[in-house]
């Protein structure tokens, strides 16, 4: 590489590393799912090898509704059990990663029948008191949630005025949180597997699987940037290739009989006020949630397994949601020129008693060494939940360890805080003369600390270093040194790596020809 001068190490892609030892784990797939598999196993003492055939969180793990909730929808159906495993989740990320979530507002119309009337919503209200009795605790006091509540018409309207658009004379009222960084909290798990000696790299695609006697030994894989090919040698391999889950295990003649469906979240140019509304159409409970200044709508899904890789199927769906949504949220005309991001992905799903499909909100792992067709070493998991998905990776671990014959070693990932949070470091100075002496305006130094964290001023320091405070965009105000500490820091190795996952230069829609353009030349200099 060339360029701009070197400062501080960083986490880098080496493939060469990939192939001189045997790992104790390969994991390929690094969505949110894969990724902490790859943290936890790594933190537990164990050698750990993660590769994707594309970018870290660029599937399904990007498309969510940037919320982190509570699991208040379960006790509708009285699944205490995932209502008290997703409290205790949003719990864990508040207090591992503080600097990435902010309370957000929820305000559901309630009905006049079924579930959704106002004594229903109170019964859950008092259900959800006993189940998240322990919603705050040991989380930082901006991050402590209130109880929910029913709610009337005027208190609603008093509260949030854009609940206007909703006709119901009443409302369910409850926090969670919604999270304005979700690419970066995504990353965080790759930082953590870095820094506990985990090898990783994007942009190595796992082609076959190799068997040795019914027992899987690692793949065989081909370097996505050079067309090199190489095979990764592993004790164990855990499949959370996502929508690809069973396209990899084909091959060697097994499968998890994982239907997929296709989900999608829309990111639009409409206002999103201040509270996150819900809607109803075609069976559906829609939410309108407020996404850096602009409405974001989801999350929807289709009914059916889409043709993979059809732009047509894909538009198909946006017209099928944008019309759900039309009728969720009457009084907010939403329109295809509205939309300005289209997050879509494949997730797991379960075939519904009418013959049709649905998403499924279970987790799925898969021990493929029991069952009609064995292959030793190998375990896949799916699943659709980002909240859980860090409770569904420390059980892969555990059985992992069980597999390789380990003794038991406790997961930290529930009390390991996530790179860059130092709550220390964040109790920021008033003073300017107390900061890092470098030129950033308190605009762009915001904006760093709440991409970064804690580690915000080394950001700082490298862009004076480089001499790169320029601005590429005023909303939001990343600056150019982002672009080479991506490069350099985070194996960004695309011009959407770093627009779309980096930084938040994409995350309402496309930054414009002349900020693309920058951003591909400061990169040119790099790769």
């Amino acid at each position: 590489m060339c360029g701009y001068p070197r400062v501080g190490a960083a986490m880098t892609r080496d493939v060469d590393r990939l192939t001189r030892r045997t790992f104790d784990v390969l994991v390929v797939g690094a969505g949110v799912y894969g990724l902490v598999v790859a943290a936890d196993a790594a933190q537990r003492g164990l050698s750990v090898a993660l590769i994707d055939r594309g970018d870290f969180g660029e599937g399904a793990s990007s498309n969510h509704l940037r919320t982190i909730h509570g699991g208040l929808r379960y006790l509708q159906t009285l699944d205490f059990t995932r209502a008290r495993d997703s409290v205790r989740e949003r719990r864990i990320l508040a207090r591992i990663a503080p600097h990435a979530l902010r309370p957000m507002p929820f305000a559901l119309p309630l009905l006049t029948r079924g579930l959704r009337t106002p004594p229903v919503m109170r019964l859950g209200f008092m259900l959800d008191q006993l189940v998240a009795y322990d919603r705050n605790q040991d989380v930082p006091g901006s991050l402590r949630l209130p109880a929910g509540r029913v709610v009337s018409r005027a208190q609603a309207l008093d509260l949030f005025p854009t609940l206007a658009v909703q006709p119901a004379s009443s409302f369910a009222l409850w926090y969670d949180y919604v999270t304005l960084e979700a690419d970066r909290l995504t990353l965080a798990w790759a930082f953590l597997a870095a820094a506990n000696s985990a090898e990783l790299a994007n942009y190595v695609e796992a082609t076959t699987l190799l068997i040795d006697q019914r027992r899987i030994a690692g793949v065989r894989a081909v370097d996505g940037r050079t067309g090199r090919s190489l095979e990764i040698a592993a004790r164990l391999t855990v499949n959370a290739t996502g929508g690809a889950i069973d396209a990899l295990l084909e091959p060697a003649r097994a499968s998890t009989a994982t239907p997929m469906l296709l989900a999608l979240n829309l990111v639009t140019s409409l206002d999103g006020g201040r509270a996150a509304i819900g809607g109803y159409a075609s069976g559906r409970t829609l939410f309108m949630v407020p996404w850096r200044g602009k409405a974001l709508f989801g999350t929807w899904e289709t009914r059916s397994t889409p043709p993979a890789d059809e732009p047509r199927s894909l538009e198909e769906a946006v017209h099928g949601f944008l019309s759900d949504v039309r009728k969720a949220f009457p009084a907010i005309h939403v329109d295809r020129g509205d939309v300005t991001l289209v997050h879509h992905g494949m997730v797991p799903a379960v075939a519904t008693r009418q013959g049709g499909l649905q998403l499924d909100g279970q987790q799925r792992v898969h021990d493929h060494g029991f069952g009609a067709h064995v292959l030793h070493g190998l375990v896949s998991v799916a699943g659709t939940k980002f909240t859980t998905a860090r409770a569904t990776a420390e059980y892969v671990t555990d059985l992992i360890l069980q597999k390789l014959g380990t003794s038991p070693i406790p997961s930290r990932t529930a009390v390991s805080t996530l790179p860059g949070t130092d709550l220390t470091a964040l109790a920021l100075p008033d003073g300017r003369d107390e900061r890092p002496p470098v030129r950033i305006t308190s605009e762009v130094h915001a904006h760093l600390t709440a991409v970064y964290g804690s580690a915000y001023d080394r950001v700082e320091r490298f862009a004076e270093r480089l001499r790169l405070d320029e601005r590429l965009s005023d909303d939001p105000p990343v600056i150019a040194a982002q672009v080479i500490w991506a490069v350099r820091h985070e194996m960004a190795q695309t011009l959407g790596d770093v627009v779309r996952r980096r930084t938040a230069l994409g995350a309402t829609g496309h930054p414009g020809p002349q900020v693309a353009a920058r951003v591909a030349q400061l990169m040119a200099k790099e790769l």
